[in-house]
């Protein structure tokens, strides 16, 4: 691990990229075992005033909401008063939701904390919505023809933030409570987060950064989100240090414990879609979505709060894990400042060895064939355009490999239907079958065999 003087200069580093990207301000806390809660900042919050960035200047964290939502759960979990197997018409019998595979496959509280429901994300209008909602009942009204599932819930794993919104009343149903009490009291409290909150008050304007768009320099105004479950929570970066403790430490926060090791765990594992039934270790969690840099295995989650880029991150190896956040829309940024502080991290230690496994040329034959992609995000994004989007799997002098628009690639089995690419430590793609259909899943996208 490196030392504080080398933390230090991480600090200037990411400075000299903020200023060299054209973001205004930025903050970093990074907790380890071996130097414990480490804290910098630089830039403004605020470019009229010139108000430095502090580690306790408030920033929206966006979509990480989602992985205090999975803790929320995981809470109600162990209080028995919440099943992750529990179909969501049992707890919410009024959510809007059209599943035409019901019977067979309902959607259940996992498949929305791990995006397999089957759900497309939101639609422009509720994205465009900035007036907020007195409940999430009332939101849901806005549009509640848009709660379409589009295939087997439990098949395919898809981001969609209506899952958070639907998160946001299982857990209202089954704690009694209203969403942001029930954040507020029983997570943010006891985790020592006193700043934090999802309300936008005096008091949260008075330290809030301003957001700016993807030219650094226009304010955006602050997003009422439709669904406040899909990112709402405003928190400083020193606070943020309580959430990278309650991972590293396996549910504990100081001397308290907050969840059992075991809840941790089950959110570090996918579990719902077909991919993850066969073994498919590498994926999205329960609020926790997997990445890898350099051979090593992240555990975390991005935001987006509309003028602000923040990520969370946590690797084993290191004993460490971080919180970034910036205070413009520059994914550029922010990716080249995470790529540097994650490399800080991991200095010195040696990537987990790759794995592999010898297949039968005939075994791996059977999977050949061409793929096309057979989910997408969006309403308004065409579903004949998926037809365009096909990978062909080929056997070549007995190896696997995929062929696409962007080049060949191998795919290295790590058992008979998991399989890796080169470099990476772990199996990131699954082959495998249901209801008699033969589906590659992997970061990438969700592709069916249309032909062998």
């Amino acid at each position: 691990m490196a030392s504080p003087r080398s933390f230090e200069r991480v600090i200037a580093e990411l400075d000299r990229l903020r200023a060299e990207y054209g973001v205004a301000g930025f903050a970093l806390t990074v907790l380890s075992g071996e130097h414990g809660l480490q804290t910098g900042s630089g830039g403004v919050a605020d470019r009229d005033s010139a108000r430095p960035v502090t580690p306790d200047t408030l920033f929206r964290i966006g979509s990480i909401t989602k992985t205090f939502n999975a803790l929320a759960v995981m809470l109600l979990v162990e209080q028995g008063r919440l099943d992750l197997d529990a179909p969501l018409v049992k707890l919410v019998p009024d959510a809007p939701l059209d599943n035409p595979w019901a019977d067979a496959y309902p959607v259940r509280v996992a498949h929305l904390l791990e995006h397999s429901s089957g759900l497309l994300d939101m639609t422009r209008e509720e994205f465009d919505h900035n007036q907020p909602f007195p409940t999430l009942e009332a939101a849901f009204a806005f549009r509640p023809q848009a709660r379409v599932v589009q295939w087997p819930p439990g098949l395919h794993q898809v981001y969609s933030n209506a899952n958070a919104g639907l998160v946001g009343l299982v857990i209202e149903r089954a704690s009694g409570q209203g969403y942001a009490r029930f954040i507020r009291e029983r997570l943010l409290q006891p985790l020592g987060m006193r700043a934090a909150g999802l309300v936008d008050d005096a008091a949260t304007r008075g330290r809030l950064a301003t957001g700016y768009d993807s030219d650094g320099e226009t304010p955006i105004p602050y997003w009422h989100m439709i669904f406040p479950p899909l990112g709402a929570i405003n928190a400083t970066p020193r606070e943020m240090g309580a959430l990278l403790e309650v991972f590293l430490r396996r549910g504990r926060v100081g001397d308290a414990r907050l969840l059992e090791a075991a809840s941790i765990e089950r959110m570090e594992r996918p579990a719902t879609t077909l991919g993850a039934r066969h073994g498919l270790p590498y994926g999205y969690g329960p609020g926790l979505r997997q990445s890898l840099r350099n051979g090593f295995r992240w555990y975390g989650h991005g935001g987006d709060g509309d003028g602000y880029l923040s990520y969370f991150g946590y690797n084993r190896e290191a004993n460490a894990g971080f919180f970034l956040t910036i205070n413009a829309f520059k994914h550029d940024a922010l990716d080249a400042m995470q790529a540097r502080v994650q490399e800080h991290l991991t200095r010195g230690l040696a990537a987990p060895r790759p794995t592999a496994s010898n297949i039968a040329p005939d075994t791996l034959g059977q999977l050949t064939g061409t793929y096309v992609a057979v989910t997408r995000r969006f309403d308004w994004q065409d579903p004949a355009d998926l037809e365009q989007d096909r990978l062909q799997v080929v056997l070549e002098d007995g190896a696997l490999y995929t062929r696409s628009a962007t080049g060949r690639r191998p795919l290295i089995p790590v058992g008979e239907q998991l399989f890796r690419r080169e470099g990476q430590p772990l199996a990131t793609i699954a082959i495998a079958a249901q209801d008699g259909e033969l589906y590659l899943q992997a970061e990438f996208g969700n592709y069916r065999r249309f032909e062998r």
